[in-house]
């Protein structure tokens, strides 16, 4: 947990268990699941890529992908990342053994998203869409010429000094002992730990399959709104007012909120954060950095 008033930290702490079976005490740089809080890197990398002119917020899905239904055809980066693509949240099916974790490759990826009946003509409502960030993560990857994560580790995770940020089914070169283990009811593997899910599937990639730290979620928000990376219109829409959710049924929770003056809560965990003591705690929280 880490707490910051007007750019001064307040609390920094590491409680309770990381291993219960083992006894390992969560220590500060343990790493946790960090559920679908990598949209923010998604983001990030869009606009540094729209910033460097290698695309415009408002070019078409159909400048990227072939095939487009004619329905999708004025569906655009902005609309997918602000919640106007009208796509559905995510796109498993009934034969994935896993809505996360089963493996599918980015073009099955791009053929379910784009097959998919659109909820309301893009720009024209609003709604939460997995699907849509990993739609994003493939125009990356196209654009770039790189995978998702090394250039992401190119342009943020690697000069903002984030080296215990890794994606699921790679150990990033650590020991068992830094991962705290997953409390919750979608366990999986044996411990239950990002490493031992499998390569991140497409099925969340751009949207979650990501793992972190307190001191590198804090870093990574710290660079992409400093001004070092992204500037101007593309810097603002990193900073502000915010508050980040993100977790996942095997048993990890991220919490994030800043008034975007210095006011700053973080909490990482290893157990289920729908429940009502969680909820509650996230919104004490909440009221500490927005001052209710």
């Amino acid at each position: 947990l880490y707490l910051a008033r007007e750019n001064e930290t307040v609390l920094r702490e590491a409680y309770g268990k990381s291993n219960r079976e083992l006894g390992y005490d969560t220590e500060l740089d343990t790493v946790f699941g960090i559920g679908s809080t990598p949209i923010d890197f998604t983001v990030a990398g869009v606009l540094l890529l729209a910033q460097q002119g290698k695309l415009s917020l408002d070019d078409s899905v159909v400048a990227f992908f072939e095939d487009v239904p004619a329905d999708k055809g004025g569906l655009t980066i902005r609309h997918l990342i602000d919640g106007q693509s009208g796509l559905p949240d995510f796109h498993d099916i009934e034969s994935d053994w896993d809505a996360d974790l089963a493996w599918i490759d980015r073009d099955e990826a791009v053929r379910r998203i784009l097959a998919q009946p659109l909820l309301f003509t893009p720009g024209e409502g609003n709604a939460h869409s997995h699907s849509a960030y990993g739609l994003v993560a493939a125009i990356i990857e196209r654009v770039s010429g790189q995978g998702y994560f090394e250039f992401l580790s190119e342009a943020f995770f690697d000069p903002a000094g984030m080296r215990r940020t890794g994606m699921y089914g790679d150990d990033g070169g650590l020991d068992l002992r830094d991962f705290a283990v997953g409390y919750g009811p979608g366990s999986v593997g044996v411990p239950n730990i990002p490493p031992n899910w499998g390569p991140t599937s497409w099925l969340v990639l751009g949207s979650g399959g990501m793992y972190s730290t307190l001191a590198d979620m804090l870093r990574f928000y710290r660079f992409v709104q400093s001004g070092e990376v992204l500037q101007d219109e593309y810097a603002s829409r990193m900073g502000g007012e915010t508050v980040v959710i993100g977790g996942s049924d095997r048993g990890f929770y991220f919490f994030y909120a800043t008034n975007g003056r210095g006011n700053v809560a973080m909490m990482l965990m290893n157990g289920e954060g729908r429940s009502p003591e969680v909820r509650g705690l996230s919104q004490g929280l909440e009221a500490l950095v927005f001052g209710a």
